[in-house]
């Protein structure tokens, strides 16, 4: 005992990594000394051997302790948002060298929680390591998009709007009309700048976020069996649908008023056409109020948790299928297109009525006016009867299914593709 108290008080002045690097380098030293017979008697070498234990064991114990209240009961919640990058990190971690988690562990309780969160994610922390994956994932999401909806989706939106709203009997060929006649091919961007690439981006991005957040919450849900990884797949799209609804909506309105309003058929240069696009949302604030901007937005939230978590679904059944058909136990890139369109294909037919409804509430010719979506259906019933009802949900049909179709490719084969290549590892 007081040998002890004479070796601690001697290395008072000394920090622990100084008294760890002494003890070891005496140890060494007796065992050499006392092989070779020379240096201090066998007996003295043998105490000042057991008191050096001693001094190890106490620092062992210390950094159990100091492991248990204060590391992991803290970093429960880091365990937790784990999303397998920090685990993969963390074996690599594993191979260092002991002697540096001895060091890292003798400093001050909170330094060893920063060098251990280091050193089990490879240098990132956890919750670095998701935001740096939700970042990357929410860039290929928006990119996707932005070049799906500027080269084709924008244009078939357009056709589909245009097609909904208009008088029953309306045909393709004379909506085509109506948007190029004045302007040209410019005519059929018309609405998609400003708004319509704020809502590509945001499409994509919110969609792609909400998505990997959903996904990596649900996640432990399937590990432990309480969910399918079907059933875990269509939450996690129906999720992000809805919150791509709410987020989205004011940007869909403030499109579908330019595309249906009759001004901008007229003949002006995208400048122009771009300007009153803009003044369109200070105009909807000033005279409905800026409440006016979620017009239809449950409706439209509701519609895109529908929309997602079918095409989620059915685009993971046709997958399944194709699958027990793969010649080699895995999908060519062929075979996950196909399986989109087929799932965006019924994800159409499934959730035409909730289509219809949004794109006649956002309508510029409703501008002002209070506008219920079970309303609307109900008056379109009596008017025109389940026939009349029916020709005026399908109107538009075929371009709202080649728009659903080549979304599903793009959100869910697409950026999953462009992901792998742009981040292989």
């Amino acid at each position: 005992h007081h040998g002890n108290r004479r070796y601690y008080n001697r290395n008072d002045n000394t920090s622990s990594v100084q008294q760890q690097q002494d003890s070891q380098q005496q140890q060494q030293n007796i065992g050499v000394n006392v092989e070779g017979g020379d240096g201090p008697s066998s007996h003295s070498a043998q105490h000042r051997l057991i008191l050096n234990k001693k001094v190890l064991d106490d620092q062992r114990k210390f950094r159990e302790r100091d492991d248990e209240d204060s590391y992991f009961n803290e970093d429960d919640d880091d365990d937790d948002d784990n999303d397998g990058h920090s685990a993969m990190l963390a074996n690599a971690s594993l191979r260092k060298p002991a002697a540096a988690a001895t060091i890292a562990f003798t400093e001050t309780p909170a330094s060893a929680r920063s060098v251990a969160i280091s050193m089990r994610g490879g240098g990132l922390s956890p919750s670095s390591v998701l935001e740096s994956e939700f970042s990357r994932r929410l860039f290929v999401a928006a990119a996707v998009t932005l070049l799906y909806e500027g080269a084709i989706g924008h244009m078939l939106e357009f056709v589909k709007i245009v097609m909904q709203t208009s008088p029953l009997g309306t045909s393709y060929g004379q909506v085509l009309r109506t948007i190029t006649g004045e302007k040209g091919l410019a005519g059929i961007w018309d609405g998609f700048v400003p708004w319509g690439v704020v809502q590509a981006i945001g499409k994509g991005g919110v969609f792609g976020l909400a998505h990997a957040m959903a996904l990596h919450y649900l996640k432990p849900l399937g590990e432990k069996n309480i969910l399918h990884p079907k059933v875990l797949l269509t939450l996690a799209g129906g999720i992000a649908g809805g919150c791509q609804g709410y987020v989205l909506s004011p940007t869909l309105l403030l499109k579908t008023r330019v595309m249906t309003d009759p001004v901008f058929r007229e003949s002006m240069s995208v400048l122009k056409t771009t300007w009153l696009s803009l003044c369109i949302g200070a105009n909807v604030i000033s005279k409905e109020g800026i409440g006016a901007l979620m017009k239809g937005s449950n409706v439209f939230a509701t519609k895109r948790v529908f929309d997602w978590s079918t095409r989620y679904y059915f685009s993971d059944f046709f997958e399944g299928v194709l699958l027990k058909r793969a010649a080699y136990g895995q999908l060519t890139a062929g075979e996950k297109i196909s399986a989109s369109l087929l799932g965006g294909t019924v994800s159409t037919i499934l959730t035409l009525p909730l289509d219809v409804l949004v794109a006649k509430t956002q309508d510029a010719k409703k501008a002002g006016e209070s506008v219920s979506a079970i309303q609307l259906f109900q008056d379109e019933l009596k008017q025109g009867g389940w026939k009349g009802l029916k020709d005026s949900y399908l109107q538009g049909f075929e371009a709202r299914l080649l728009h659903v179709c080549f979304t599903t490719v793009a959100m869910k084969t697409g950026t999953a593709l462009l992901y792998e290549h742009l981040f292989p590892n």
